[in-house]
């Protein structure tokens, strides 16, 4: 039964801009990064996959016990999306979740994020 206490989830979705586009082009160090900030937050991450383009750029997602975070980036535009879900009806992750995304978009050196939050 659905604990009507809480919304079953967060969802921050954002697009970032960076001048760095050096930061965009390969998903290692992101890796690390995306999997500490998963930690520090307080989620537990259970897999991910990454693709790098050959171009240059990548797209990532990983899976949580409580949901996911998704990237793509975009080198040549100096620009990539986030989308990061979680969700339990036990308790408002919803702090724990825009610490996630807050985490992970510093490593990308931000010029301007938009973000936007759904309660869903």
């Amino acid at each position: 039964m659905l604990n009507k206490k809480y919304a079953s989830g967060s969802h921050f979705l954002g697009k970032i801009y960076t001048s760095n586009s050096q930061k965009l082009l390969f998903s290692k160090k992101a890796q690390k990064v995306i999997s500490k900030a998963i930690e520090e937050s307080g989620f537990k991450e259970l897999g991910s996959f990454y693709h790098e383009f050959p171009q240059g750029g990548f797209t990532g997602v990983v899976v949580l016990s409580e949901s996911h975070v998704a990237i793509h980036t975009w080198p040549e535009f100096n620009y990539l999306t986030m989308d990061v879900y979680v969700c339990n009806y036990t308790k408002d992750n919803t702090a724990g979740c825009e610490k996630l995304f807050d985490q992970i978009s510093k490593f990308f050196e931000p010029k301007r994020v938009i973000k936007k939050k759904l309660l869903r």
